[in-house]
């Protein structure tokens, strides 16, 4: 396929923002490019394509590092702004490579200092999803409303920080969706509306949920908490909660039940297509 037909199948249309994500459209270690950063990555590989298309008409899927190595030269700037190049243009190739479109990716990581974006990491198919959010619906316990919550959160696409990050005031509840304002690695939050589902389960869990004061009461302070009323850490709470779930997910007796992984991750999960609709954009 054509590397720019490749490029706009990747990128999609970062700048407007009712269009819908692609779900590939990753940059370094699989995260999904949100905001601003989808902008500049579709700019500099637009720059790179250009270069290696019609400035040296080499072709992209037969470029090589040293191409690489001199548009990174010819571009200059700060070394912050060559390591984005470096990210973005490597994330494209990862994801052509990925899906068969180029046999190699030409992006040699010591040309920003970092280490090189893999592939889109591993995730589960769609049986396999759906089996872990019936697992989550068999948690019992105390705290079976809360963790299927955090369960619901991973399907969505939230990572685990995100998750523990989130408070009661970044909830809010207009009408028939929830919106939240969810925290961004980098600093600062991106408000997104939710699917029905966790919505729902946000309103099951609330009446379980455990407080303590001062950092938290009925009406403020962490969403998820611990038995103790505190925020839940990011590792290994996460992980462990999961785990219950997965494990009610290997006991089920359906035998058309997918197998799962050995080890099935709240990175993996997030990555996954989630069985619910897309997280929403709730700006505006």
């Amino acid at each position: 396929m054509d590397a720019h037909a490749v490029f706009r199948q990747w990128i999609g249309n970062p700048t407007d923002p009712k269009a819908p994500v692609p779900p590939e459209r990753r940059g370094r270690q699989g995260r999904l490019l949100q905001g601003t950063s989808a902008e500049r990555y579709e700019y500099d590989v637009a720059s790179w394509l250009h270069f290696i298309e019609e400035t040296v008409p080499i072709g992209a899927w037969r470029a090589e590092p040293s191409h690489v190595r001199t548009w990174l030269d010819r571009q200059g700037g700060a070394e912050r702004s060559r390591a984005r190049r470096v990210s973005a243009v490597g994330a494209f190739y990862a994801y052509a490579v990925h899906f068969g479109h180029a046999r190699h990716n030409p992006v040699d990581p010591a040309l920003s200092g970092k280490a090189h974006l893999a592939p889109p990491g591993p995730r589960l198919n769609e049986g396999q999803v759906h089996l872990v959010r019936w697992g989550a619906d068999q948690l019992q316990g105390a705290f079976a409303e809360r963790d299927r919550l955090l369960v619901y959160l991973l399907l969505s696409g939230l990572r685990s920080r995100q998750i523990v990050e989130l408070s009661l005031a970044d909830l809010h509840f207009e009408q028939h969706r929830l919106t939240a304002d969810v925290w961004q690695k980098g600093g600062g939050t991106r408000p997104v509306a939710f699917p029905a589902e966790v919505r729902s389960a946000v309103q099951s869990y609330l009446p379980w949920r455990r407080w303590r004061g001062p950092e938290s009461s009925e009406s403020h302070g962490p969403l998820l908490t611990s038995y103790r009323g505190n925020r839940l850490d990011s590792q290994p709470s996460p992980g462990n909660i999961l785990k219950g779930a997965v494990n009610h997910a290997r006991a089920c007796t359906d035998p058309d039940a997918p197998e799962l992984p050995v080890r099935v991750t709240p990175d993996m999960v997030a990555l996954s297509e989630s069985p619910f609709d897309p997280l929403e954009e709730a700006g505006g």
